[in-house]
């Protein structure tokens, strides 16, 4: 029979066994910290650069659309439709076009000059979008003004004109929610992006915040609309034709 090792020797071997297993775990916490604070660091830092928009944008573009008529995937684009981005004040405290939405208005009559299709503009700021491409030359215009939000959009759009396929124009991070919902009232929709405002700039950091915190933005939105969707946005049936027509006085809308 074999002696029994001390007691004393037993328990200064659990204590090494434990010890080792301590140190295991603290490295591995090191590790994790060390990594998921740089991981934090280097969002941070790319949220001042051209890196953290660029990459949502990347994202965005890719995610799939849902399924639409037949029609709607074979047919060309018959339309520009542009989204309204919002209305500000000038310096007298009259109501016009902020930057975001002038823009669409230009993505679409440079777009417009180049390939003559019919204007359909889609919001509160339709009045102000189609006095700007009246005074650019643009006419036969088509506007639905009573949407005051991008499900909304979409719904009263293809409520106002029968449309299969159209070019979408908004800017590049609302774009993928946008061409959801069109897609979801089977509208097709071929993307023509408007730039903001600002310029993405490696020397501005300032600038690249204003991108990062719309593509954050969007993350939100798109995601919100996916997995639980906004309860303001009226059926096509709760609007009049009427309604789509009338322009909405001094409404302003902001993003949602």
């Amino acid at each position: 029979m074999g002696t029994k090792r001390p007691l004393s020797k037993r328990l200064w071997r659990y204590y090494l066994r434990s010890a080792e297993r301590m140190v295991k775990v603290f490295r591995i916490i090191n590790i994790t910290f060390l990594v998921g604070s740089t991981s934090v660091v280097l969002v941070l830092i790319s949220l001042f650069t051209p890196l953290f928009s660029q990459a949502v944008v990347y994202v965005l573009t890719r995610l799939p659309l849902p399924t639409m008529p037949s029609s709607a995937m074979s047919s060309p684009p018959t339309a520009y439709v542009v989204l309204g981005g919002g209305l500000t004040n000038d310096n007298n405290n009259q109501i016009i076009l902020n930057g975001y939405s002038l823009n669409r208005a230009r993505t679409a009559a440079t777009a417009y000059h180049d390939l003559p299709l019919p204007i359909v503009i889609s919001g509160a700021e339709a009045p102000w979008l189609g006095q700007w491409l009246l005074e650019h030359g643009i006419d036969g215009l088509i506007s639905e003004n009573a949407s005051m939000n991008t499900c909304e959009n979409a719904r009263f759009t293809a409520k106002r004109i029968p449309l299969n396929h159209v070019y979408l124009i908004t800017d590049s991070y609302h774009m993928a929610r946008a061409r959801r919902q069109f897609a979801l009232n089977g509208i097709n929709s071929t993307p023509l992006s408007a730039p903001l405002p600002v310029r993405r700039d490696w020397r501005e950091p300032a600038q690249n915040l204003t991108h990062s915190r719309r593509a954050v933005y969007e993350i939100a939105a798109y995601l919100r609309d996916v997995i639980r969707p906004q309860n303001n946005c009226r059926q096509a049936q709760e609007v009049s034709t009427e309604q789509l027509l009338t322009p909405r006085g001094n409404a302003v809308k902001t993003f949602n």
